[in-house]
């Protein structure tokens, strides 16, 4: 279940000239963390469910030949890897290509789970004059023991303009309405198919600074983002004194 979590787990813009709204400065800057050790988005623990005070995030940029893409890990309290996606950033948006979440055997050692990804279109960088849903679909054995089979699914679509208070200044901001499922189908115990809604926000020249999921009876999921740092100093902070 809590591998579960943690896969449930941006007003001035430029204008096309066809019309639609540019809103690529509102995503993680993927291009300005190329050639460096990455970037780590450290969020405050705001939902009700219990979890680590703080949820850490690590981006990287990578510039290839034929794209450029952005590797996105979450690692939990004692730095641990729980979650490995890269994500292609493409003309249009934000494409994800891969999904891995790790779990853990008996003995401790973390064990990946690759995700098959069945839609892709994560993140839009043009905003339609007419509404469009973004988001993503996959599915995974998350317990290799089960032949039960977990389907997730996430839509965004885009509600308004905002503004944050980030880092002691105020940003443009925009708001995303998400719908979201969570389907275990399992041969032997049957299916079951709970959703959530939530909300995301995104800043100009930031990236998600507050998302938040409403489970129904199980809880909330939530965060905010209260501080990012360089790999290397993150790294260093938790370095034995």
């Amino acid at each position: 279940m809590k591998q579960l979590l943690y896969l449930l787990p941006f007003l001035i813009l430029a204008t096309a000239c066809d019309g639609r709204r540019d809103i690529r400065d509102y995503y993680f800057p993927a291009r300005e963390l190329v050639n460096t050790d990455g970037k780590v988005y450290v969020y405050e623990n705001t939902g009700t469910m219990a979890g680590p005070d703080s949820i850490c995030w690590y981006y990287l940029g990578v510039d290839l030949d034929t794209a450029l893409y952005l590797s996105v890990t979450r690692y939990g309290p004692d730095l641990s890897p729980q979650q490995l996606a890269r994500e292609e950033v493409t003309n249009d948006g934000i494409r994800l290509r891969k999904l891995d979440v790790f779990g853990q055997d008996t003995a401790g050692v973390a064990i990946p789970t690759k995700m098959d990804i069945l839609f892709d279109r994560s993140f839009p960088f043009y905003l339609e004059e007419e509404p469009d849903v973004y988001g993503y679909r996959m599915r995974g054995q998350l317990d290799p023991a089960s032949e039960a089979i977990t389907y997730i699914s996430l839509e965004r679509r885009f509600r308004g303009d905002t503004t944050v208070e980030v880092f002691g200044g105020t940003h443009d901001a925009l708001v995303f309405d998400l719908l979201g499922e969570v389907s275990l189908r399992d041969p032997e115990e049957g299916d079951i198919s709970p959703q959530f809604s939530g909300y995301e926000i995104y800043a100009q020249g930031i990236g998600l600074t507050e998302y938040f999921r409403d489970l129904g009876p199980a809880g909330t999921l939530g965060g905010k983002l209260r501080r990012t740092s360089l790999m290397r100093d993150f790294a260093e902070a938790r370095l034995p004194r």
